[in-house]
This record gives structure tokens, C-alpha cells and sequence, in this order.
């Protein structure tokens, strides 16, 4: 208390700047539990040494102490980086290195947060890397997990002080130590090393290393711990990422698994839901080749893969994705209830072909949403497909408009088949045998027609229910009934001439 009077009635250069070291001293002494005679005899930067062995209970003192002292910044960053050196050999032999919590060999210093707290002390982070890498380069016997954590050290402090020749020698270090690590089969080490550098260019070939010996989940494991340690920014994940997916597209292109697990682990929706599918085609491709086709398997894994992968696209709103992806697991199953057919993989050609012969309305409609076929005009040809078969026709039509509108244009296209039909082929022998395949029934015309007199109770439009049968001919009663609900005269009604009867009432002449 006497000396921290006295600095306030001195000033510079009369007293003042010893009287703070003998307060920097007492201090130090007061933390370190010795005399203050003892203390007075080593020199500070041993004192400095001895605060930093007790570095969570003595930061203040060794600000104090450089502040009032001289001492070489590279002498600073030697003390810090050995004594940061023996807490994590303690931490180490603890088993607390990996945790990073507060847990540990107290008071050393061993934590990354505490170090580089300390680190302010130093006034040039360039020595603090030197010195750093000069015990990995020196020591003896450091274990690996230590010596990782040394060289990340060094490489955040070559990498804040812009000390590129520093970054290179380490890089070039790192270099030399993999073979050791791989040989005794430290992965982890190799991926703390990675992730923690974070140099992902000029270390990519540890990347490679871990993929191909199959640590690619340690190697997420490990970078998860780091970004939840120290707070990643977008662009440094980005890099990771973008560095896993090349590795694997270099050493494992088809592990499907593994682009898998990086996907998931990155939350990359959209890429997932394309491996889902690419999986799914993948998986009834094989089916194919199998020579049992009541196996179904891989029809289920299939179906399976499809099915997730419209869960997915739904999550991010991806509508048409989604129902495409729903599509294509109805028509899988299909495959599978009627594996004599081929439904999956057909051609544009094919796949409409598939379309007009289907005679119930739920396989129909399955071909056509995993096709894109779902159009007003595909639909037309698979309806006049059916117009021969009036029953069919009556379910298919029930069927069809519970789920989908009669549209008109396909309405008209119909009734032009119908008209031009009827009119080119009036004659049985005549008649396209295109329709069925073993010829037409005898009574064609009752048939094509009661299909017809179908769709048009199923028009709800009066109107276009008029325009169709007047299209499509042949049918007056239904333009009659028409007109009289629209309340028209015929076009071959004369004009409306009226008289005056008894009691004023006006009756038609005409």
C-alpha cells in the first residue's frame, strides 16, 4: 500500500517506474508464495517464468510484471510456449486434452483460450509461433496429441502475425510428421491436425489420407469439436466442405455412403435429395439385371430411397421435387405388383404407349405423374382408347373425375376422333382396327356411342356439353336437352310472331 501511494507522488523518471517493480515484485512473490529477498534475486523473466506455472491464478501479476520490466519478446514467447508445453503433457496424461473444458491439470496452462489470453503478454505473435514449432522440431518424446496441438498453436500465430514464410516451414513440418501418424495409426491426430489448421490446400493430402483409410466420420467428428470450440465463419466451413467433396470425388467417387454422411452432416438438402435419387435408380437398375425378378429388394430399397427423398424436398418447399420424387415411388411399386411389365426406365415413346393401354385409371395415372405425361392431351388418346369398351370406359371416367378435371380441349379432341370416325368409317369392314387388337365388335357404333353419351353426362358445362355433341354429331337429343336448359331457340326455328288473346295475354303465332 506504501508503494502504490508513493507511485502517485513521484513521477516518471523520479521514482515513479521503481517503485511499480517493486510493486510488480511483491506481487509476484504474494502468487508464488516466497520471499520477497528471494524474489528480489531472480531476474524477471524468471519470475515471469514461475507466474506462468501457475498461469490460471496469475495472469495480473505477469501483466504487471512485463509492463514494469524489459524482456525480449522472443525470451517472452519461449517461457509461454514451455510452459504451455508442460500442461499439455499433464492435460495429456489426464485424458483432458480433447475436452477443453475446465477440467483439467489446474493451474497449468493448457487450455487454447487461456493461451491465448497469455499471448497478449507477448508483443510480437511471430516469436510465440517460433517458438512454438521450434519444441516440435526439438522435443523428445512429445506425445502426438501434444505435438498436434503445438503446430495449430504455431499456425494461428503465424497466420494473424501474416508470417507466410512461418506458415510454409510448418506446413512443410506437418509434412514429415504424417508418415509417423499413419504408420502407428493415429487418425485422430491427423484429423485434429487438419481440422485445426484449417490449411485445407496445403494440407489437402491429409484429407485424402483419412478418406481412403476410411476415417471420413472422424474427420466431421473432429471438425464439429473445433467449429463448436472456436465459432467457425460460413466461408472457413465452406472451405472444409468444399475440400471433403473433392477428396472423396478423387479417392472414392463411389462411395455413395460417404457423400451421403457429408451431406447430412452439412445439411445440403438439395444435394442429398439428388443422391437419394441417384441411390434409387441405382437400386432398381440392379433389380433389372437379376435374373429372379420375384426378388424385390431392391425394388423396396428403391421405393425406399424415393420415399426419402420426397421427404426431403419437402422440407425445403421444393413442391414440384417432391411430388416428382412421390411419382416415381408409386410407379416402383406398381413395378413390383406387376413385375411381368417393364414400367420403370421406358422411353418418351414407351412410356406413352404404356399410357394409352392402361384400362383402369390408377395404373394410368401412375404412369403419367412419373412421366410428366399428366396432360390434357395425353389423356385424350388414353380415353379414346377405351371408348369401344363402354363399361371400362364408365369406371375409367368415374375414376378419373374424382382426381382430375374433364378439360375442355381434351373434351374437343375427342369429339373430333369421334366425328371423323364415324364419318370415314361408317362401314364395319372399313373401320380402324387400330382401337383393339382383334378387330371391333359387331355392334361398334352402340358401343362408341354409349362412350360417348358418358362423357358427355360427366360435362357439367351445358354449354360445352352443347359444343361436343354438336361436334361430335349424331346426337340430337342432347343438344335439344341443352337448349332447353340454355333456353335457345333452334337455329332452324322461324321468327316468334305474336297475337293478342282474349283477356290481354299475347299467344305465339309462329
Amino acid at each position: 500500500m506504501v508503494l502504490e501511494s508513493l507511485t502517485t507522488f513521484f513521477i516518471d523518471c523520479r521514482g515513479r517506474g521503481l517503485c511499480k517493480r517493486l510493486i510488480s515484485v511483491v506481487k509476484a512473490t504474494n502468487v508464488l508464495g516466497i520471499t520477497f529477498s528471494e524474489a528480489f534475486d531472480k531476474q524477471p523473466i524468471e519470475l515471469l517464468q514461475l507466474l506462468s506455472l501457475k498461469a490460471q491464478d496469475s495472469f495480473e501479476e505477469a501483466h504487471l510484471l512485463i509492463q514494469t520490466h524489459s524482456m525480449p519478446a522472443a525470451s517472452i514467447a519461449q517461457i509461454l510456449a514451455e510452459s504451455f508445453l508442460k500442461g499439455l503433457l499433464a492435460a495429456h496424461r489426464g485424458g483432458y486434452i480433447d475436452s477443453q473444458k475446465e477440467e483439467g491439470p489446474a493451474p497449468l496452462l493448457w487450455r487454447f483460450s487461456d493461451f491465448l489470453k497469455w499471448a497478449e503478454l507477448c508483443p510480437s505473435e511471430s516469436e510465440i509461433g517460433h517458438a512454438l514449432m521450434r519444441l516440435v522440431i526439438t522435443g523428445q518424446e512429445i506425445p502426438h496429441a501434444c505435438e498436434v496441438e503445438l503446430l495449430i498453436l504455431s499456425h494461428h500465430f503465424y497466420k494473424s502475425s501474416a508470417c507466410l514464410d512461418g506458415v510454409d516451414v510448418l506446413v512443410a513440418l506437418a509434412a514429415t510428421r504424417v508418415d509417423a501418424y499413419v504408420s502407428e495409426g493415429d487418425f485422430p491426430c491427423l484429423a485434429r491436425l487438419i481440422t485445426g489448421v484449417g490449411n485445407f490446400h496445403a494440407l489437402n493430402f491429409i484429407l485424402g489420407i483419412l478418406i481412403e483409410n476410411g476415417q471420413l466420420e472422424l474427420l466431421l467428428q473432429k471438425y464439429s469439436a473445433v467449429t463448436d470450440t472456436h465459432t467457425g465463419t460460413a466461408q472457413a466451413v465452406r472451405g472444409f466442405r468444399m475440400a471433403v467433396l473433392t477428396s472423396l470425388k478423387q479417392f472414392n467417387p463411389n462411395d455413395l455412403d460417404a457423400f451421403a454422411m457429408v451431406y447430412n452432416h452439412f445439411d445440403m438438402k438439395h444435394e442429398t435429395a439428388s443422391l437419394l435419387e441417384s441411390r434409387a435408380e441405382q437400386s432398381y437398375h440392379m433389380w433389372f439385371s437379376r435374373n429372379n425378378k420375384d426378388h424385390t429388394e431392391d425394388l423396396l430399397e428403391s421405393m425406399r430411397y424415393f420415399i426419402e427423398a420426397a421427404e426431403v424436398h419437402s422440407s425445403i418447399d421444393a413442391g414440384n421435387k417432391t411430388r416428382a420424387a412421390c411419382a416415381s415411388a408409386s410407379l416402383v411399386s406398381l413395378q413390383i405388383r406387376m413385375p411381368d411389365f417393364q414400367w420403370l426406365s421406358l422411353s418418351a415413346t414407351n412410356a406413352r404407349r404404356a399410357l394409352v393401354e392402361q384400362s383402369r385409371f390408377q395404373e394410368a395415372l401412375i404412369v403419367a405423374e412419373a412421366y410428366g405425361l399428366n396432360q390434357p392431351g395425353e389423356w385424350a388418346l388414353v380415353l379414346w382408347n377405351q371408348m369401344l369398351k363402354p363399361e371400362l370406359t364408365e369406371q375409367f371416367v368415374a375414376e378419373f373425375v374424382a382426381v382430375l378435371p374433364l378439360h375442355p380441349t381434351m373434351l374437343a379432341e375427342i369429339a373430333r376422333f369421334y366425328r371423323a370416325e364415324v364419318a370415314a368409317r361408317g362401314d364395319q369392314s372399313q373401320f380402324s382396327v387400330w382401337l383393339t387388337g382383334g378387330g371391333l365388335p359387331a355392334e361398334w357404333a352402340k358401343y362408341l356411342e354409349r362412350s360417348f353419351r358418358c362423357l358427355l353426362k360427366r360435362t357439367r358445362d351445358l354449354r360445352l356439353r352443347l359444343q361436343l355433341a354438336t361436334v361430335a354429331t349424331g346426337f340430337a337429343d342432347v343438344i335439344a336437352g341443352c337448349l332447353k336448359a340454355l333456353d335457345r331457340v333452334p337455329e332452324n326455328g322461324g321468327p316468334l310472331v305474336l297475337r293478342k288473346g282474349h283477356g290481354g295475354a299475347y299467344l305465339p303465332l309462329m
